[in-house]
């Protein structure tokens, strides 16, 4: 989890869930934890549909993820219940993770850049910045649904670079995906392998820690 040179980072690029958002448990998300005891639907159904290669192709910008909804309440006796369940999922999963806020503070204070870089797709995207007011913590956020790419892909790190016009060795990636860690670093950047728990370590390699 070492960061080569701390000195060097001009950007921090954040994973956001797992990493900005404390959603995810164990590899579990929360959303998902309580779906059927909230909504009394099957999550297992839900989950099959949707994860069946459906939300991959929303999250690059492929395909509607609430068109994907509509299609499995229609199938399921829950015609008309889409938008209940996107506004479940979302606001389930807003779970802002105010110790790594923090060290995006802390960054900020340093003159450092702060930018988020997600898979997720248009819809969440625009619920994360302006619902879950993450505008207002980072200066921008790249995301898989808007630009039709998704991390581990390379080019995905380089549409980064070429945006920010910023050296791949000034980039620090945090993200909780090893691959997406390997991904990064293939292309030059700095990274961080951020697991649950981690926020004193990152502190400590970003020679925050008191």
């Amino acid at each position: 989890m070492t960061i080569r040179d701390p000195s060097a980072i001009q950007v921090v690029a954040w994973d956001f869930d797992g990493v900005l958002n404390r959603n995810v448990q164990n590899g579990v998300f929360a959303w998902s934890r309580t779906f059927e005891r909230d909504l009394g639907l099957s999550l297992h159904s839900f989950s099959r549909h949707l994860f069946d290669g459906r939300f991959q192709k929303a999250m690059k910008g492929e395909a509607c993820l609430i068109e994907i909804v509509t299609e499995w309440t229609e199938k399921n006796a829950a015609h008309g219940r889409a938008d209940e369940i996107l506004d479940y999922w979302f606001t389930r999963d807003a779970l802002p993770d105010a110790d790594t806020l923090a060290i995006v503070t802390a960054l900020k204070g340093k003159g450092v850049r702060n930018v988020m870089a997600t898979n997720n797709e248009v819809h969440r995207t625009n619920f994360i910045e302006h619902q879950m007011g993450f505008n207002l913590h980072v200066e921008r956020i790249f995301a898989a649904g808007r630009m039709k790419i998704a991390k581990p892909d390379t080019s995905y790190f380089a549409h980064i670079e070429e945006e920010l016009q910023a050296d791949p060795s000034t980039l620090l990636l945090v993200d909780d995906m090893h691959e997406n860690i390997l991904a990064a670093r293939g292309r030059g950047w700095q990274a961080f392998h951020f697991t649950e728990g981690s926020h004193a370590a990152l502190a400590e390699a970003l020679g925050l820690a008191a």
